[in-house]
């Protein structure tokens, strides 16, 4: 009796190693049955959760009804511990629960996996008797997740000892035993702010968030640090650009070369990757803070114009085998043609559309008060950092070629910012074209002219507007200095009183 006693706490001793294998579940603690009843192998089947917080204790029974999603994918590698003592017997048994997780791993630092395998749809592995690989050998197991899909947080080592004692029929052995460690996945965001960012060469602002890869301890259920992070934003230069000493990047609470570090790499097709790699210290001060995402701002200049996308990638543990892509977010840069036309121009007349100067401002109040030639408000003309004819980006003003026709290149889409679609009309981007330098023989423009930029969703499409001035100043003459108008009309006064004079003469003599 004192015998079967014995070998019953050193089977249950056994089983207390698996305490981690079991979904953060506790210890399964059970009495054997007589040590020459013992199976020589047991079957183990692995099922895949999405993690939905602290599970219940599991016991290696098969289990129903389980909160969280199965995940397909997750490759599992298992190392047999090697042993002094069969396994199988009570030396084993003991020698079994003294050895702990990191004496384990040490045990299996050098040697292969004995049995690998990939999570199907069920987010199940099972080597067993219903599957080709079988049941694996009595002893001390340390299972080891080695893949998991984009964005899933692989769980940590654990292990299982096998047999374990059936724990509703305690004189019998489980055939199979089940475990389920739990994963949980992470997800990422991006947005951009650039609703104040009018033209190009302005900075915009990328926002990045992901969700909290640090994973769970499975025996306390206390978050740990991740193995890894790291969040990749390829730019495409052609569009975009950043400083190439990573200051572009910014993470509160986080110190860039301790926490963090940076790395902006050109590459081809004219393509830049930003590298953020979070190290150890940043790591811990993640899992410090479990329950808050992991947020960074990226900021770029806007090279021209043009729809630009720009999305993230990341990785959260080493075992992810590719990165997880984060939905992008867009900002739309566009033109506008301005075409000068005369009107009321003489057949005869060699019209000049040349050199016509304009200015842009983004807001009526500017415009408006630059016709009256405020100075505060010319000095708010919106300037694109552009390279193209007729433009002076120093002064910020646009002439006309020959043809009347001037491309300002470089605003904002009045109807998209902050990566959507405006919908409220009061918030619409409208511009403001002021005439600063009229064409030759016709009037400056009294008023602003007001046009928006626009386009359609998938392409930047060209806006133009026609402007007509009339010819001749506003289509009247002021008479010109040194003239023959006013002399005519002396020579005609004088000549009418010269016959006044001599008809006076005249009836004078008759009167004598």
């Amino acid at each position: 009796m004192l015998n079967n006693k014995k070998r019953g706490l050193l089977a249950s001793a056994g089983a207390l190693v698996t305490a981690v294998a079991l979904a953060l579940g506790g210890a399964a603690t059970a009495q054997a049955a007589p040590v020459d009843a013992m199976p020589d192998s047991s079957g183990l089947v692995i099922t895949k959760l999405e993690q939905s917080g602290q599970g219940a204790d599991t016991t290696g029974l098969k289990q129903t009804g389980l909160a969280g999603t199965p995940i397909a994918g997750v490759t599992f590698e298992a190392y047999q511990v090697p042993l002094v003592h069969n396994p199988r017997s009570n030396d084993g048994q003991q020698e079994i629960a003294d050895i702990t997780l990191a004496g384990a791993k040490a045990l299996v630092a050098e040697k292969a996996a004995s049995r690998s395998g990939k999570t199907d749809a069920a987010g199940e592995i099972h080597w067993d008797s219903s599957s080709s690989s079988g049941n694996l050998p009595a002893g001390l197991w340390l299972i080891r997740e080695t893949g998991t899909p984009a964005g899933v947080v692989a769980a940590g080592d654990f292990l299982v000892a096998l047999p374990l004692t059936n724990p509703t029929n305690l004189d019998q052995w489980l055939d199979t035993v089940y475990v389920y460690p739990k994963n949980h996945t992470v997800t990422g965001t991006k947005t951009v702010k650039n609703a104040e960012d009018f033209v190009v060469g302005d900075t915009v602002t990328w926002t990045i968030s992901v969700d909290n890869p640090s994973p769970r301890d499975p025996a306390t259920g206390a978050h740990v640090p991740a193995d890894m992070l790291q969040i990749i934003d390829e730019l495409d230069g052609h569009f975009l650009t950043t400083a190439a000493d990573g200051s572009g990047v910014k993470i509160p609470g986080f110190v860039k070369d301790t926490d963090y570090s940076v790395t902006v790499a050109p590459g081809a097709d004219n393509k830049t990757t930003v590298t953020i790699d979070f190290k150890a210290p940043g790591l811990a001060k993640i899992a410090g803070n479990a329950a808050a995402q992991v947020t960074l701002t990226l900021d770029t200049v806007i090279v021209q114009s043009g729809v630009v996308e720009n999305s993230a990638r990341f990785f959260s543990s080493r075992a992810q085998t590719t990165p997880k892509e984060i939905p992008g977010a867009e900002v739309k840069y566009g033109d506008f043609s301005l075409i000068k036309k005369s009107e009321g121009a003489p057949k005869d007349a060699k019209v000049n559309l040349a050199g016509a100067e304009f200015m842009v401002f983004g807001s009526e109040a500017d415009a408006r008060a630059a016709v009256k030639g405020d100075q505060a408000a010319l000095k708010a003309a919106l300037k694109p950092v552009v390279t193209v004819p007729g433009y002076n980006q120093k002064t910020g003003v646009w002439t006309t070629n020959a043809e009347g026709r001037v491309d300002i290149t470089g605003l904002r889409y009045s109807a998209f910012a902050d990566g959507s679609v405006i919908t409220d009309t009061d918030k619409i981007q409208t511009y403001w074209l002021v005439e600063t330098k009229a064409l030759e023989n016709h009037q400056l423009l009294a008023e602003p002219v007001s046009f928006l930029i626009s386009g359609d969703v998938k392409a930047q499409t060209q806006t133009s507007q026609e402007i007509v001035n009339q010819y001749d100043r506003g289509g009247f003459v002021l008479p010109l200095t040194g003239g023959t108008g006013t002399l005519m009309l002396t020579v005609a006064g004088i000549a009418l009183l010269a016959v006044v004079l001599i008809v006076a003469r005249r009836r004078r003599h008759a009167a004598e």
